[in-house]
């Protein structure tokens, strides 16, 4: 029979019968024909014969080693190399990487950007917050400027490397090729029409977008008690001289919204933005004129589907929430 062959059960009870018989491995051996060595095993213990044991390579880091690196790697962004070199391991940064990684508290991340918001900036964020927690969020009109550049969004770019082909390279021109500045509006009967300022905003520019942009539809929506938010840039919120933008939106009885200071993250327009760059700038792509950049913004904003500015706009209730139970910290828009 085979050597090669594992012991089949009836070739055990046989095995075991001799062995009761008090016969030594090696007669047992000869007597089954099979190698002593298998014999041995087999007699040395019986309940563990045949499995498969999953020993693998000894762990390299003990319990305290890796309750220092989960206590380095916490809200921390140090990498796995740092990490070693910090607390002098004798390990790959791929070993501490896999341990990180079986921490079910700790979860890679790309970091959030967030408004800089000092003490001042988080009181008057709150107070804001608790004045409007049962505002009607339907009767508003959220406004913004976004620029857009010709070789895309400023940040890094992630994409997935087949081995099998040549690696793609991000080029960007030198200042970035130029780009187009963009104001947009939208409340919950849809989106404005868009305006491309060809020249940086001062309070007469921004007046001039108001007056072609917002004063059409607001003769309309301000029979149904709409306010226009729009932030405290300075444009927005001149007040000195003859041609402020407050004097302006007074004459046109143009009800204003107030805004807390250093807010993006509660203005539901950021997540517009975030939205059409991503379309824009889809695959990497890049443009070569400003006219080419704002047909693509055009296409872009009238593609934008009503439900998705509603839920936006219905996400306020949760914004205003989220403000409240942070002291007025950044939410998660």
């Amino acid at each position: 029979m085979p050597r090669s062959i594992k012991l089949s059960e009836f070739e055990k009870g046989q095995i075991t019968a001799y062995h009761e018989a008090n016969k030594s491995n090696r007669e047992i051996a000869r007597l089954m024909g099979r190698s002593l060595d298998l014999v041995n095993r087999f007699v040395k213990n019986p309940e563990e014969y045949g499995t498969t044991k999953h020993t693998g390579p000894a762990n390299k880091l003990s319990e305290r080693d890796k309750r220092r690196i989960f206590r380095a790697a916490s809200n921390s962004t140090a990498t796995c190399n740092k990490i070693k070199k910090d607390l002098g391991l004798g390990v790959s940064p791929e070993t501490i990487r896999r341990a990180i990684s079986k921490n079910p508290n700790l979860v890679r991340r790309k970091m959030k950007k967030a408004p800089a918001l000092k003490e001042i900036h988080k009181q008057g964020r709150l107070e804001w917050a608790r004045q409007n927690m049962n505002t009607d969020w339907s009767k508003k009109i959220w406004s913004d400027e976004k620029k857009f550049n010709l070789d895309g969004p400023d940040g890094y770019r992630y994409y997935w490397h087949d081995l099998r082909k040549e690696k793609r390279y991000f080029s960007r021109r030198v200042h970035g090729g130029g780009g187009v500045m963009v104001w947009g509006a939208f409340c919950r009967r849809g989106a404005l029409e868009l305006a491309f300022p060809t020249h940086r905003l001062n309070s007469q520019r921004y007046q001039e977008i108001l007056e072609t942009r917002l004063l059409p539809p607001w003769q309309v929506l301000r029979q149904s008690g709409h306010e226009f938010m729009h932030d405290n840039a300075p444009c927005h919120a001149s007040f000195r001289g003859p041609r402020s933008t407050r004097a302006w939106l007074h004459r046109h009885q143009v009800q204003v919204m107030p805004w807390p200071a250093n807010s993006p993250d509660l203005n539901p327009i950021e997540n517009i933005w975030g939205i059409l760059v991503r379309r824009i700038y889809a695959d990497n792509k890049q443009y070569q004129s400003t006219e080419a950049l704002q047909e693509a913004i055009q296409q872009a904003w009238g593609d934008l589907d009503q439900e998705m500015i509603d839920n936006l706009i219905l996400s306020m209730d949760n914004r205003i929430f989220q403000v409240i139970n942070r002291n007025g910290g950044p939410t998660d828009y």
